[in-house]
């Protein structure tokens, strides 16, 4: 009995030690196919009207570090990207929320202004195409100052008091001249920029998010300038009763939306409209300011649409508004004259350079029609997987789109992925791309939960 017990036990351990060995091989035979698939990824032939490379850089996914609060604010800085990663949260009345913003940004907006100020100067030869020619005159004989005044002016009779009220507060708590501040907030409205968006929905993230809306927001304009040296993801938490929380990604000292994502999930980007051939006007709502009340007031893609239709608008420019619960977006030709909405059944298609695909809406950086097929090349490559790692390694970075920043909306996993480009090098002329550095992913709903502080 002992004998045959002790055989069978050999025989035991002998199937065990079979048993162990083929499975070994197996997670072998499992490691290598998985490492020759990353091989392949990593090595994947790009479409050939596309000239970029992959941004392979890690993605920053920890939380950003408090280094300081003060009444009715807190500020986080992300510093595993340079320039640091300002992230704000400001809390209250449109006061009480500038001169907080103000009060933590006080040395950066003290620092920036006077530069941006000297960069138009430097620059104004590039934008003098988009004036009217009764403003350029006015420049050659008093001098770049009176774009602001005279856009302030024709704009003053439609700014809602609230923005007027922010900006006070920042003045007052940098002691920095409110006519300053009005430059850099309304310099959008001045000259333009051209930039790449879309909303990849349903089949077009199938795969990749079960179908919910994945939203890119791509700024191209030219980074010689000063405004990356404090690029921000300024939070706003404003009281009860006056809209609910949103996120904008800026730069410092600038009041108003031009990229940004609500706390009911509404995400806006925008660009400019160059083939418009209809009529603009200079007297209206700076469109960055209607882009704002949209993440603060409105909670779909219809009512952003009205206000969009009801407003007195100033220049062209193309708007994107996704939402999480519809998971679409929509694409809005905006100008004075015109108020045309799109979708991915219905957008002006011009193959092979833009093909109509369900589940998507795009725009490219360049005019439209554009006659580059990049980026429709690249979302009917990842068609049914596009998600903001797809987004950031192998769209924009190979489209090359995004050169200051890009900010990427994931309404699945409730995260703004941005990347800002880097500080303009006098010495070489050049600044690293956005698209081509290293991206910081935000978790909003914590962000939107962040409670006020308190003790002061």
């Amino acid at each position: 009995r002992t004998e045959s017990h002790t055989r069978r036990f050999a025989r035991l351990r002998l199937i065990c030690a079979v048993a162990m060995y083929r499975s070994v091989c197996l997670a072998a035979v499992v490691a290598v196919a998985l490492c020759s698939s990353a091989v392949a990824a990593s090595s994947e032939a790009f479409p050939s009207s596309c000239t970029g490379t992959t941004n392979n850089l890690p993605v920053f996914t920890g939380e950003p570090t408090l280094v300081t609060t003060v009444p009715n604010g807190r500020k986080y800085v992300v510093d595993a990207v340079d320039p640091p990663l300002n992230v704000l949260h400001v809390y209250g009345t449109p006061y009480e929320m500038g001169f907080a913003r103000g009060t933590m940004m006080k040395d950066a907006m003290v620092s920036l202004i006077p530069e941006v100020y000297e960069y138009l100067y430097s620059e104004i030869e590039t934008y003098l195409h988009f004036l009217p020619p009764s403003w350029i005159a006015a420049i050659d004989k008093y001098g770049i100052e009176i774009i602001v005044d005279l856009t302030y002016a024709l704009t003053k009779p439609f700014i809602a008091p609230e923005f007027m009220e922010e900006i006070y507060g920042i003045a007052n708590a940098t002691d920095i001249k409110l006519e300053k501040l009005l430059g850099v907030t309304l310099l959008p409205e001045i000259i333009k920029a051209s930039c790449s968006m879309f909303g990849a929905w349903g089949p077009a993230t199938q795969n990749s998010r079960d179908g919910a809306l994945v939203q890119l927001r791509a700024l191209d304009w030219s980074t010689n300038g000063p405004f990356q040296k404090f690029p921000e993801v300024l939070v706003y938490h404003p009281n009860e009763g006056n809209g609910h929380a949103y996120a904008v990604l800026t730069w410092t000292g600038f009041v108003g939306a031009i990229t940004g994502y609500s706390s009911v999930e509404l995400g806006v980007c925008e660009k400019v409209w160059l083939h418009y051939k209809g009529k603009d006007s200079r007297a209206g709502i700076p469109f960055t300011f209607l882009l704002r009340d949209i993440l603060q007031y409105d909670t779909t893609i219809e009512q952003a649409v009205t206000r969009i239709e009801t407003a007195n608008r100033t220049c062209s420019i193309f708007v994107g508004v996704g939402s999480a619960a519809e998971r679409s977006m929509d694409i809005i030709e905006y100008s004075l004259q015109e108020v045309n909405v799109y979708n991915d059944t219905d957008f002006p298609a011009y193959p092979p350079a833009h093909d109509l695909m369900d589940g998507v809406v795009f725009v490219d950086k360049h005019t439209q029609p554009s006659n580059d097929p990049c980026l429709n090349d690249l979302l009917k490559m990842y068609y049914g997987n596009i998600d903001p790692l797809v987004t950031l390694r192998n769209i924009t970075a190979v489209f090359q789109t995004g050169d200051m920043h890009v900010a990427i909306y994931d309404f699945d996993e409730h995260t703004m992925t941005v990347a800002n480009a880097g500080v303009y090098n006098n010495v070489t002329k050049t600044a690293v791309p956005a698209y081509d550095r290293t991206f910081v992913q935000l978790n909003m709903t914590q962000a939107f939960a962040l409670a006020a502080p308190t003790g002061f």
